[in-house]
């Protein structure tokens, strides 16, 4: 097709009448230029004003794209990356993510900018942050153990929270939007020990990159999961057990590529469960709950 159009060609193009056309134009609403008494219209620039022009159902562009691909935003998990990892190699189903932590990831589920969120906060957290605008389900995946990092060759009087505070180690620190950042804020006050009294580093988007940077020397200590501890060689003090959970918009909940991705999802962590991981427990997989559902909405 030539790059600019006549009008006969657009009114074609767009599925219109020339009356029609005319009128789009009058209103200044199709771009159009007129050259020596015709009007010629860019055949880019109305490609760019159908597209400006095309309504999205209500899950907005996120729902629009949810056929070819997940976009996936919150906190981070080592075993669960893997399994989605999985589900994008078995199905050619690309799965963008981005560990930002529970708070931005339940944010971008509420403002529409993601499918799904993995999180280990309150509900009332999760409500707050993506139920309000249209409900969302919260599928349960995994129990995993918090704890502190480190290395005992290096730090052999370390037994707690307290000894942290008081010495003066380096403590690895959480981006102040993850999961485990709150988790370290709770501890602290449950221990009764002030959070500037730590000697923070970092901050660190993930467990991994968190006791990578405790090997590497760069941190002395920090809150992460087992496996990454065990992952890099380092000790383990356990502290917490908490649930990952994955937040799904209720536009989204019925969707045949979020059945499909939560049921592969399911029967893998299964198969982890049979073989043990540790730091992992699998109790309560696949239960799910309603957190600011209302009926009417998503309709």
């Amino acid at each position: 097709m030539e790059k600019y159009l006549t009008t006969r060609e657009v009114a074609n193009y767009l599925r219109l009448n020339e009356k029609k056309v005319y009128a789009l134009v009058a209103e200044g609403q199709l771009p159009a230029a007129r050259i020596s008494g015709k009007w010629l219209f860019p055949r880019q620039l109305v490609d760019q004003w159908v597209e400006h022009n095309t309504i999205y159902p209500f899950s907005g562009l996120m729902g629009a794209v949810l056929n070819d691909m997940l976009v996936i935003q919150g906190s981070d998990d080592w075993l669960f990356s893997k399994v989605a990892a999985r589900f994008q190699t078995k199905y050619g189903v690309p799965v963008a993510s981005a560990n930002v932590g529970s708070l931005a990831g339940l944010a971008a589920i509420g403002a529409g900018k993601a499918h799904l969120a993995g999180c280990h906060v309150e509900n009332e957290q999760v409500e707050k942050l993506a139920g309000d605008r249209w409900g969302c389900y919260l599928f349960n995946l995994l129990q995993r153990s918090q704890g502190i990092i480190f290395d005992r060759n290096r730090q052999p009087d370390i037994s707690g929270l307290a000894v942290l505070a008081t010495k003066g180690y380096r403590f690895a620190e959480r981006q102040p939007l993850s999961g485990t950042y709150r988790l370290v804020e709770r501890l602290l006050s449950e221990a009764r020990i002030e959070p500037d009294k730590l000697n923070r580093a970092g901050t660190y988007s993930s467990h991994l990159e968190l006791a990578l940077a405790i090997r590497t020397g760069q941190a002395d200590a920090g809150i992460g999961i087992q496996i990454a501890a065990d992952l890099c060689g380092l000790n383990f003090l356990p502290l917490a057990s908490e649930p990952y959970k994955l937040a799904i918009p209720l536009p989204f909940s019925s969707h045949p590529q979020i059945a499909r991705f939560l049921e592969f999802i399911t029967a893998e962590l299964k198969t982890f469960a049979k073989k043990g991981v540790s730091g992992y427990g699998f109790e309560g997989l696949g239960l799910m709950e309603a957190v600011g559902v209302d009926p009417k909405k998503g309709q």
